[in-house]
């Protein structure tokens, strides 16, 4: 099992989301929090079940919100590049690896 370490843009982006949903009903910003635990609990077992989308980053969805992780999987940790919404903006994070 691998440990996670977040880039400090992408645990913004996380908390980002979070309070943006937390501010349009209460308790809903923790369970987007929830769902990217869930999803990272996976990823950290199977890291590499998340497909490519390049050479070195894959992606993982979130359950229940529309937002992707994209990860680069490393020799003892797993990289979240970015926590990604589905429709906006493609693609603004591929200069942070």
């Amino acid at each position: 099992m691998r440990a996670t370490k977040l880039l400090p843009a992408a645990e913004q982006e996380l908390l980002d989301s979070a309070r943006f949903y937390e501010e349009k009903s209460a308790g809903l910003g923790n369970r987007l929090l929830e769902d990217f635990r869930i999803v990272m609990e996976r990823l950290e077992t199977y890291p590499e079940s998340g497909p490519r989308i390049s050479k070195r980053l894959r992606v993982a969805r979130l359950s229940d919100f529309p937002y992707n992780v994209i990860y680069h999987v490393e020799s003892d940790h797993i990289l979240v590049v970015a926590i990604a919404h589905q429709s906006r903006r493609p693609g603004y994070w591929k200069g942070r690896i």
